[in-house]
């Protein structure tokens, strides 16, 4: 090794580095001590699973190598030369992750390799209503979601049948998890992914771009027709999203994790006030059909 460049950003507890080796090769090198971090271990580990068997031509970075002695959990990808985007936002770039997205979920539908079906970062309301704490924390987060529980916890079920589906599916695919380059726009970071339906990863973007301030409801009317997803099973698998944000940022969060609970309820909070607005005009779209 000649350099090591520190990366900053990201909310793991991990070591993450660009290194540049003998004769200039360069590669992104990221490492957890799974007795400090087991849970972010076992994440690293699936990554390592699911990195090394999806097939070239993605727009994911190559896993090179991986290292597990049961201390430390090492995982070596090719170096891709990008940023997360955002910070601020631009309308190209806008318009290139969502193309990106769209395109990437009619190339892995169906799914190159086999994953589990289960959706266990969708859901949450229910959970909030059953745990007195967190139905009174949500009434200081919004008032709205405190006051249509009984209501998102129904619409969360039919997200949760809606989101079954056959496309690889990244199901964490926030704009931090998202590189741009000059004629790349690359998707990272992959121990959540599922088969579903490819609108999740949508979602989960337009979430990041609204809890910067960016009105994504333009940017969903164009993408929505190409993931053959109705309004309605959107606005369920977003509820369903939703409550899992919601339900992660009212939860404790152990020490050194903080980062995370902060970024969940920026999250939660943007794409509740998202929901909300959907639900709002359905409504009223409703009404004025009952009373023209």
């Amino acid at each position: 090794m000649v350099e090591a460049e520190s990366c900053v950003g990201g909310f793991s507890p991990g070591f993450a580095s660009r290194l540049t080796l003998r004769g200039g090769r360069r590669a992104f090198v990221k490492a957890v001590d799974a007795q400090l971090w087991p849970v972010e271990a076992s994440h690293y580990r699936a990554e390592a699973g699911v990195a090394g068997r999806l097939p070239e031509g993605l727009p994911v970075p190559r896993l090179l190598n991986t290292h597990d002695d049961g201390r430390w959990v090492i995982l070596v990808f090719e170096h891709v030369d990008g940023v997360a985007p955002g910070q601020p936002w631009t309308a190209r770039q806008i318009r290139r992750v969502v193309a990106q997205a769209v395109a990437f979920a009619q190339a892995t539908t169906p799914s190159p390799i086999e994953l589990p079906r289960d959706h266990p970062r969708l859901g949450g309301w229910t959970g909030i209503a059953l745990d007195a704490s967190s139905t009174a924390r949500l009434h200081t987060v919004s008032t709205w979601a405190s006051h249509y529980l009984d209501r998102l916890t129904v619409i969360e079920q039919q997200g949760l049948q809606a989101a079954q589906g056959d496309s690889l599916v990244h199901c964490d695919l926030y704009p931090h998890n998202v590189l741009l380059s000059v004629d790349r726009v690359m998707f990272v970071d992959w121990p959540h992914a599922r088969l579903g339906a490819p609108v999740i990863d949508l979602i989960a973007l337009l979430t990041g771009m609204a809890a910067d301030g960016i009105d994504s409801e333009p940017y969903l009317h164009a993408a929505l027709p190409a993931l053959n997803c109705p309004p309605a099973s959107f606005d369920a698998i977003l509820a369903a999203h939703t409550g899992f944000l919601m339900a992660g940022a009212l939860a404790p969060m152990p020490a050194g994790l903080q980062a995370i609970a902060e970024e969940k309820l920026r999250l939660a909070t943007a794409a509740t006030q998202w929901l909300q607005h959907r639900c709002a005009t359905r409504d009223s779209n409703a009404q004025n059909i009952v009373n023209p």
